[in-house]
């Protein structure tokens, strides 16, 4: 089941939060992340993008009081994830309970989930918590035209935590002497994932990924011949495997902030714009019969 799609609390930076389209200040980041990955089989993508499309429309009929941040693999073997962000375990539990005991929504999502299952290979959860420590200028993003990611792992070997927070200093340090302070945010896993760390890099375009190309050897010379000796002792005493990979956002996948809809409508057109709760109803009361959503 897609449960990310109705279980999510406000996004912000890292493929979550809620950033108002005139704030001036972003808020944090949130200090848990849920990320569902779809193994999607080869040549399967076209049905399965029309049902994906499906699961915010219907989120949106039913006045999902919670939002999604979706996104398709532009490298690596076809994949989909969507990301949702919570301040705590406590919210995370409020977020599944919303819909608890409705078994007409249940079948709804259901009936979904059996039309999907026939093109995907496989379906991962895992749930991070967020490392501002080891992140960095995470005030300098723009979530509503970010719309690509890339997202790095690092599967790092048992007890070797703190080499990794010294390499991530020492490529802090050396981006800010190129003058590039590229923001990037961290997230340690929880559980579905152990001993791995994962970075998050925002892009409004893939130009950027030109623009850090460019920089490469400014950054080598930052960092120095000591600082490189230094990064490669550290990679091989405490890194397994990095798993790099660019991603696109799918604004007809997502279900995200109304603000970020206004701040960018062009983009965000096709993504179902979000619906007030309806109000709670008294305890035995009947739920009133979702309405159909509007035309796009």
């Amino acid at each position: 089941m897609k449960k990310w799609l109705y279980s999510v609390a406000g996004l912000t930076l890292a493929l979550a939060g809620s950033l108002p389209a005139k704030a001036q200040t972003p808020a944090p980041p949130p200090n848990i992340l849920n990320v569902q990955t779809d193994s999607i089989k080869p040549y399967a993508d076209g049905p399965y993008d029309k049902l994906a499309s499906q699961y915010p429309l219907l989120s949106r009929e039913l006045k999902d009081p919670t939002h999604v941040l979706a996104m398709e693999a532009l490298t690596g073997s076809p994949r989909a994830i969507y990301v949702s962000g919570y301040d705590s375990y406590e919210a995370l539990q409020n977020s599944e309970e919303w819909r608890a005991g409705d078994a007409p929504t249940d079948a709804k999502f259901d009936g979904l989930d059996a039309r999907e299952a026939p093109y995907l290979s496989g379906v991962n959860y895992a749930i991070w918590h967020y490392r501002p420590d080891l992140s960095n200028n995470v005030a300098g993003v723009d979530m509503a035209h970010s719309h690509y990611w890339e997202a790095i792992i690092f599967r790092m070997r048992p007890g070797h935590d703190q080499q990794f927070e010294e390499l991530t200093k020492l490529r802090s340090d050396a981006d800010v002497k190129t003058g590039q302070n590229i923001p990037w945010e961290t997230y340690e896993g929880l559980t579905g994932v152990s001993d791995a760390y994962l970075v998050l890099v925002p892009m409004t375009s893939l130009k950027d990924k030109d623009a850090g190309l460019a920089h490469e050897k400014d950054f080598g010379a930052a960092l120095g011949s000591d600082g490189k000796d230094r990064m490669n002792k550290l990679s091989q005493e405490s890194v397994v495997s990095v798993e790099d990979d660019l991603w696109m956002v799918i604004p007809e996948w997502s279900y995200v902030e109304q603000s970020w809809i206004e701040a960018d409508r062009p983009f965000w057109a096709s993504a179902p714009e979000a619906a007030k709760p309806s109000p709670k109803r008294a305890a035995g009361a009947a739920p009133a019969a979702p309405k159909a959503p509007p035309a796009y």
